[in-house]
C-alpha cells in the first residue's frame, strides 16, 4: 500500500486498473472509547466551491441520485470506528473537478483527542491502494482528511491533512456551502 505523506498527490491509475469505482475509508480510535466524527464530502466546480448545497454529503444527504457518492456510514473496528464512502468516478458530474473529503467534531470536541487519524483509499475489488495518516491535527474540530480530483482527464488523490479550528460550519463556508446558522440570522436582523 502506498504510504502517503501531507500534501502528497498520486495518481489512481499508476495504483490500480480498477479505479472508476473507489473507497475511501476515514478511521481514527480513541482512549475513551467515546470519541467520533461524522464525516462529510463536498464536490467542488473549478471555481473551488460547490455547485449548490446538494453537492454536500453529510449523514442528513448520504447518497448522490447519480450514484456518484454513498456514505455507508460508520462501523466498529478494533478501538475505534471507520466510515467508508464509495466513489463512482465515472458518474461525477464532468464540471466538478475536485472532491473534499472530511470529518468533523461537535460540542467542544476536538481531533486532538483522537488517535491515528487515517485516510485508506481502496480500489473495485476492495484492495487497499494508498494510506494517509494524520498525526498533527490539534485542537480543531474539523479536518481535511484528503481530496480526489481530476488532472488531463485521470482521477488523483491529494493528501491534504489540514485542520479548521472554526469546524464544519468555516470549511463549509469556504467551500460555499449555505450553513443555515442562528447567528448569521442574528446579524441580518440586527
Amino acid at each position: 500500500m502506498h504510504e502517503m505523506v501531507k500534501g502528497a498527490n498520486v495518481g489512481l491509475a499508476a495504483l490500480s486498473e480498477d479505479v472508476d469505482a473507489v473507497s475511501v475509508s476515514l478511521g481514527w480510535t480513541s482512549s475513551t472509547g467515546e470519541g467520533d466524527a461524522d464525516v462529510s464530502v463536498m464536490l467542488l466546480g473549478a471555481d473551488g466551491k460547490v455547485r449548490g448545497d446538494g453537492d454536500f454529503y453529510f449523514y442528513n444527504n448520504p447518497v448522490a441520485a447519480d450514484g456518484s457518492v454513498q456514505l455507508l456510514g460508520k462501523k466498529p473496528v478494533e478501538e475505534g470506528s471507520e466510515d467508508q464512502i464509495v466513489f463512482d468516478l465515472t458518474a461525477i458530474p464532468d464540471d466538478v473537478e475536485r472532491i473534499v473529503v472530511a470529518a468533523s467534531r461537535y460540542e467542544g470536541a476536538r481531533f486532538g483527542e483522537l488517535d491515528d487519524l487515517r485516510v485508506v483509499l481502496a480500489d473495485g475489488s476492495g484492495e487497499g491502494l494508498l494510506r494517509f495518516a494524520i498525526d498533527d491535527a490539534g485542537s480543531v474540530s474539523a479536518v481535511i482528511f484528503g481530496e480526489l480530483y481530476r488532472r488531463a482527464g485521470e482521477w488523483k488523490f491529494r493528501a491534504v491533512g489540514q485542520g479548521y479550528a472554526s469546524g464544519l460550519a468555516g470549511l463549509a463556508t469556504d467551500f460555499g456551502v449555505d450553513i443555515e446558522d442562528d447567528a448569521s440570522d442574528a446579524d441580518a436582523d440586527a
